[in-house]
């Protein structure tokens, strides 16, 4: 790996190295973001209810959660490495599942076939982010995870987007993942891949992770709870205000890519200033977008601009959780179990946005759904206003 050195070309080698993880990173969680929006809209079209069609559509977010909390045990007993490519063999397999369960209809291929998909990004997912900050030197730390992050959330544009042209006909969305999946492990093969630690990977270690930085965490669960928000329950809010389950889609998508446009800025901000200052306004961002899009979803050039904004500010909150919650790696607990950590708390929050939002949509108002969002936002502003340091 090139280097900690201050010279221009060093830096550069830095970002060549860490391009190639960060570009098979994002094809490789393309699948989780597009089953995230897309098993929702077929389980509608189906005649399920929001409420049903949102809790399925969590079920990625589970997988995450699940395989992250066994990930440092699984990579220490078979290797890192190993395990990083055998990522791409399980999320093939369950998205063949869910092709199978958009020409079958059966609700348990539809879990299945979620679930499966989200244990398989889970693994891309935590190593990639291990290899980068194994990788990122420090006084470039928040610069080189948001350039990674840039590339790892078009992701969240890229799954969406696929689901917007294919809202007819899932199964063709489905194999689009395939492919995806496929170039995304195909793009590393013959890098020479950090072994990151795994520590001796103890369910104790989730707990003094929390315990050694506990504002970092509760970022990354909102940040998963407002991306999560818009990759099913924006799709979901579409369709209930009768915009209509393609423009929905396409909304979720602009959401993911927005998160291009947050991430090197707030990043840069953050090497400067510390984190939690670039938090606030991310807060803030997220809170004005969030109380303007009810007033905007029936005015396309507007709705577009409010929720590239919202994903912006979404995805920094990840990012900057990332940042503060990596210096805390220690003798008490390894960067992986950080970043496993990082990754279950963040999809708890991915995996009950839809949820609430979905429930939101079924029991209240409409606008309802968006205000509770606002509410989160705003309890974690207070916190972040009245803690001490920078983060």
């Amino acid at each position: 790996m090139p280097p900690e050195d201050e010279s221009g070309g060093a830096r550069f080698a830095l970002y060549r190295t860490i391009f190639p993880l960060s570009i098979s990173a994002a094809l490789s969680e393309t699948p989780g973001w597009l089953a995230t929006a897309l098993v929702g809209l077929a389980l509608v079209a189906d005649g399920y209810s929001t409420a049903v069609a949102g809790t399925i559509a969590s079920l990625p977010a589970a997988g995450v959660i699940a395989m992250s909390t066994i990930l440092p045990g699984i990579a220490r007993r078979f290797g890192v490495v190993p395990v990083f490519y055998s990522a791409a063999g399980l999320l093939v397999a369950s998205l063949l599942l869910l092709v199978a369960a958009a020409n079958d209809g059966a609700i348990w291929l539809w879990c299945l076939g979620s679930f499966g998909v989200g244990l398989g990004a889970s693994m891309r997912w935590v190593l990639s982010d291990g290899f980068v900050n194994h990788i990122a030197v420090s006084d470039q730390r928040g610069r080189l995870l948001a350039f990674h992050e840039s590339i790892r959330s078009c992701a969240l544009g890229l799954g969406p987007l696929i689901a917007s042209f294919t809202t007819e006909n899932p199964a063709t969305g489905f194999i689009i993942g395939i492919v995806a999946t496929v170039v995304g492990a195909v793009l590393t093969v013959g890098m020479h891949l950090p072994q990151v630690k795994t520590g001796r990977a103890r369910l104790s270690d989730l707990a003094t992770g929390l315990r050694l930085a506990p504002f970092a965490f509760a970022v990354a669960f909102l940040g998963g709870v407002l991306e999560g928000v818009a990759a099913a329950a924006v799709p979901l809010y579409a369709v209930a205000l009768g915009v209509g389950a393609a423009t929905g889609a396409l909304l979720a998508a602009l959401s993911g890519f927005g998160n291009i446009l947050g991430q090197l800025p707030f990043g840069a901000y953050a090497d400067v200033n510390g984190a939690r200052p670039a938090i606030r306004a991310a807060l803030i961002l997220s809170m004005v977008a969030l109380a303007l899009l009810h007033t905007v979803m029936s005015v396309p050039i507007a709705s577009y601009a409010v929720i590239v904004c919202f994903g912006a500010a979404a995805g920094a909150l990840y990012t900057l959780s990332v940042m503060e919650a990596s210096n805390t790696a220690s003798h008490e607990v390894s960067m992986l179990s950080i970043l496993a950590t990082i990754a279950i708390v963040y999809t708890l929050g991915d995996l009950l946005g839809p949820i609430i939002g979905g429930i939101a949509l079924v029991v209240a108002p409409p606008f309802a759904m968006p205000a509770v969002f606002v509410a989160a936002c705003a309890i974690t502003l207070f916190f972040a206003r009245n803690g001490r340091g920078k983060g």
